[in-house]
């Protein structure tokens, strides 16, 4: 199993050294990938770029693809992916107008173009079937997928995954109130976004934040008109009938102190899911696999180890 964390007593002398902000980022960045066994890559798919992280060396295992949810990037799942026993076959893309992929246009964002994005991504890669996971709009995206290519897909994970409002949340009286605290617009925004997120919030150094916070207020057009593609998609996709079709066995993780999501809206998941299981987090808030990496691991490949490839 792949453990260990960065070197922070390096990361001090580093620090003393002239070395700019981007750098210090882009280094503990590629520290992180590196304890996660995970390097980047690239692939084009028509007019898009898509960047990704993959294994550093081969593995013939199950292949396990990982959706980040709005705002987010490939990153957010290096963490969790550290503790995943080796084995697995790892592809953790940045969806369109994320991370280090390429901006796309509005009609690109919606979940169902995002859900064909990674059908395209797969088919490049000559990858049949995955077990997946996703985060939020990222969880959204897996449980669309799963309903309408069915046949790409063994099992699904969902980390308070966005789809249903039918108990609101902190976020939606925030948005009823004209604020979304989910788009960085200026300076100090990211720290008030990481309070709002993350309960249970983990040791960021300076340089990774100021730098995200940066990252983000230069993307903040493009975020917004991410976050209304896929208000717009929720508004007419029935997730009753998404949920009914799916067949595959779904785990449903959620922190108890989700304020994005309420984690009331797990048991709509799993009411509307013919095979899931339900887990909810003390202590934890929107992104489980950022704040209990390790838990989060544990509770997926414990899921894996029950639902075998050809189960189904």
């Amino acid at each position: 199993m792949k453990k260990g964390h960065l070197a922070w007593p390096v990361l001090l002398l580093v620090l003393l050294a002239s070395c700019s902000r981007y750098d210090l980022y882009n280094w503990i960045i590629h520290q992180e990938r590196d304890q996660a066994g995970l390097e980047p890559a690239m692939l084009e798919l028509g007019d898009l770029s898509i960047s990704y992280l993959r294994n550093q060396s081969p593995a013939s295992g199950r292949t396990l693809l990982m959706v980040h949810g709005f705002g987010g990037n490939k990153d957010n799942w290096t963490r969790m992916a550290a503790h995943l026993p080796d084995g697995y076959r790892l592809l953790i893309p940045d969806l369109p107008g994320h991370g280090d992929s390429s901006v796309a246009s509005p009609d690109d964002y919606t979940v169902e173009a995002q859900a064909a994005t990674l059908v395209a991504f797969l088919d490049e890669l000559g990858v049949e079937k995955v077990d997946m996971a996703g985060n939020s709009m990222g969880g959204g995206i897996t449980v669309y997928f799963a309903s309408r290519y069915p046949e790409r897909v063994t099992s699904i994970a969902l980390f308070d995954p966005a789809g249903s409002n039918r108990y609101p949340s902190q976020l939606d009286k925030a948005l009823a109130e004209g604020n979304n605290p989910l788009v960085v617009k200026e300076s100090g925004d990211m720290d008030n976004l990481l309070d709002f997120v993350l309960e249970k919030r983990p040791f960021i150094p300076w340089p990774l934040e100021s730098v995200m916070e940066e990252k983000a207020i230069a993307r903040q057009q493009t975020n917004e008109a991410i976050f209304q593609a896929i208000l717009s998609s929720s508004e007419h996709l029935a997730l009753d009938r998404i949920l009914s079709a799916i067949k595959a066995p779904a785990l449903i993780v959620w922190g108890k102190q989700d304020r994005v999501l309420a984690p009331e809206n797990a048991e709509v998941f799993a009411q509307g899911i013919p095979d899931a299981r339900v887990e909810l987090l003390e202590g934890v808030g929107h992104v489980p696999m950022v704040e209990v990496p390790e838990r989060s691991a544990e509770l997926w490949h414990g899921f894996l180890q029950q639902h075998p490839r050809g189960a189904l």
